[in-house]
C-alpha cells in the first residue's frame, strides 16, 4: 500500500506538471492579456468581513459545542483554550519572553517556530490579555486576508465568483486553525496582499507584505517565484532586446523582492544569537519532530503506512491524521491535474514548488493546514468539474468531520 501510494503520488504530480508544462506558452500570452483590475466599490467589503466574520465564529462556536457535549470542557469559556494542545503553547511561550526564555536541556526548541506571529501576539499582550491576544494576533489578520484575498480574486472574474472562491477558502478543512491562536491567518493575509500587490505593479508594497510572510512561516520564501513571475510579465512579452529595454524596471522591482529573503536571513541571525548556529532549527526540526527535507511521494508512502497500521491499532489517528493528510495531498494533486491550466503561471509554478516542499516534510502531520493558505486552490475548486452545490456539499462535509476531529484532539496539527 505504502508503495502504491508513492507511486500514486508521483504520477499524479509529473501527469499535473506536464498538463501545465504544456501550456504554459498559451498561458503566458493569456496572462499579458489580462485585462485590467475592474472598478471596486468600498461597500464590496461588508459582504466580505461578514464571510469572513461568521467563518471565525462558526469554527470557533462548533468546536465548543463539540467539546461540551463530549465533555471534553464542562465550561464554555474552557473550550476555547484548545489552542493548549497545538504550536499555539510555543507562540505564547516565544511572546511572552523571547526564544531565550525557555530553553530545555540546553535546547532552544522554539527556534523552530518562525518570529512574525509571536512577535504580533507580544504587541497585542502590551494591551490585552494573553489569550485574548493570541486570538486578536489570529482573528484580525484573518478579515485583513479576506479584504486582500477578494481584490485578488477580483482582477480576474467577476463579483459572485469573488465571493464564493474566499467562501472555498473558508470551508476548506484546514480553516479551523484561523479561529484559533496560530500562525496561519498572518502568513495568507501576508502572502494575499503580497501577490495582490505584484498584480498591481506596486513593488516596495509586495515586497515588505513578502518580508511579513517569510518571516511567518518558512513557506513564505517560496513567494520569490510567484512574485518574480509576475515581475517579468509586467514587463511585457519577451523579444529581442527585452533586457535592454526592461533593465530598469527588472532592478528596481528584484531589489524590491529581496526583502523576502531578508526575512529569512533575520531568522537565521536570530538563531545565531540565540544558540550559536543559524542553522541549529534544522537539528532541532530532525531530533524533536523528526523532520527533514524529503521526497513528497515518499512521504504519501509513509502516511499510507500508518493509515493502514492505525486503522486497527489506534482508529481516531487514522480518521483524524492520516486520512485528512492523504486526502489533502492527492485531492490537491488531482485538481491541479484537471485544472491546472486555469491557473496564471506565477501561481501554477508556485504550486508545484510548495506542495513539494510542503509535501516533502518527512514526518508531515499537517498537509491539510498547510494546503489550507495555498489561496491559488480557491480557483481550482472554483474551477472543479461538477456542479457547485455538489462540491459545496462535499467540502463542507469533509470540512464539518475535520472539525469534529480537531475538536476531539484526534492527532489534528
Amino acid at each position: 500500500m505504502a508503495a502504491f501510494a508513492s507511486v500514486l503520488s508521483a504520477a499524479l504530480f509529473l501527469a499535473a506538471l506536464l498538463s501545465w508544462g504544456l501550456n504554459v506558452p498559451a498561458r503566458y500570452r493569456r496572462d499579458l492579456e489580462a485585462p485590467s483590475a475592474p472598478p471596486f466599490a468600498a461597500r464590496e467589503y461588508g459582504a466580505v468581513l461578514l464571510l469572513c466574520l461568521a467563518s471565525l465564529v462558526l469554527h470557533a462556536g462548533l468546536v465548543s459545542a463539540v467539546r461540551l457535549a463530549a465533555g471534553k470542557n464542562t465550561a464554555f469559556a474552557d473550550t476555547f483554550r484548545v489552542f493548549t494542545g497545538l504550536d499555539s503553547r510555543h507562540y505564547f511561550d516565544i511572546a511572552r519572553g523571547g526564544y531565550g526564555a525557555m530553553a530545555e536541556n540546553g535546547e532552544y526548541l522554539n527556534l523552530v517556530f518562525f518570529p512574525g506571529y509571536p512577535l504580533l501576539t507580544a504587541l497585542f499582550m502590551l494591551v490585552f490579555p494573553e489569550d485574548l491576544s493570541g486570538y486578536l494576533a489570529a482573528w484580525i489578520p484573518f478579515l485583513l486576508a479576506g479584504m486582500a484575498l477578494y481584490r485578488l480574486f477580483r482582477l480576474d472574474r467577476g463579483r459572485p465568483a469573488a465571493l464564493r472562491m474566499l467562501l472555498w477558502l473558508c470551508v476548506v478543512p484546514g480553516a479551523v486553525f484561523y479561529s484559533y491562536p496560530m500562525s496561519e491567518s498572518l502568513y495568507l493575509a501576508a502572502a494575499a496582499a503580497a501577490l495582490y500587490l505584484a498584480r498591481t505593479r506596486r513593488w516596495f508594497a509586495a515586497g515588505v507584505c513578502g518580508f511579513v510572510a517569510a518571516f511567518t512561516r518558512s513557506l513564505g520564501i517560496l513567494l520569490l517565484l510567484p512574485l518574480g513571475i509576475e515581475l517579468l510579465e509586467s514587463c511585457g512579452p519577451f523579444g529581442k532586446g527585452f533586457l535592454k529595454a526592461h533593465w530598469k524596471e527588472l532592478l528596481k522591482g528584484a531589489s524590491c523582492l529581496l526583502l523576502i529573503p531578508l526575512a529569512f536571513a533575520v531568522y537565521l541571525c536570530l538563531n545565531k544569537i540565540v544558540a550559536g548556529d543559524p542553522l541549529i532549527f534544522l537539528r532541532y526540526q530532525k531530533s524533536n519532530w523528526h523532520q527533514s527535507a524529503g521526497w513528497f511521494f515518499r512521504t504519501a508512502g509513509t502516511q499510507a503506512e500508518y493509515a493502514l497500521r492505525t486503522w486497527t491499532e489506534t482508529p481516531y489517528k487514522f480518521w483524524g491524521l492520516w486520512l485528512p493528510n492523504l486526502l489533502t495531498g492527492f485531492g490537491s494533486l488531482a485538481l491541479m491535474l484537471l485544472r491546472g491550466r486555469r491557473l496564471r503561471l506565477s501561481e501554477g509554478a508556485w504550486f508545484f514548488v510548495y506542495f513539494a516542499v510542503a509535501y516533502g516534510a518527512t514526518w508531515l502531520l499537517s498537509g491539510p493546514r498547510y494546503m489550507a493558505v495555498f489561496f491559488p486552490m480557491a480557483a481550482l475548486i472554483e474551477e472543479a468539474p461538477g456542479p457547485k452545490w455538489l462540491r459545496g456539499v462535499l467540502l463542507g462535509g469533509a470540512s464539518l468531520f475535520y472539525l469534529f476531529c480537531f475538536a476531539m484532539r484526534w492527532s489534528v496539527w
